[in-house]
């Protein structure tokens, strides 16, 4: 996902393209991750021959309205 593309789709509102491009990053690089994630689905994306690999699909965020706020 790229979030330059997120901010081409939200261009009418500079504000939102901020907001969006700051969760998306707080959802993807959080040291605190575990404590607001849910994984609800993982796929196998093994490549090399035992050397096992999950890709995380989807999953669940939650915050705190003030957060959201």
């Amino acid at each position: 996902l790229s979030v330059a593309l997120s901010g081409t789709v939200l261009a009418r509102c500079p504000s939102c393209a901020r907001n969006f491009a700051s969760l998306y990053c707080h959802n993807t690089c959080s040291p605190n991750q575990s404590l607001f994630t849910n994984v609800t689905r993982v796929v196998n994306r093994t490549v090399v021959p035992g050397v096992p690999r999950l890709a995380v699909v989807e999953y669940q965020s939650f915050y705190r309205q003030r957060f959201a706020d």
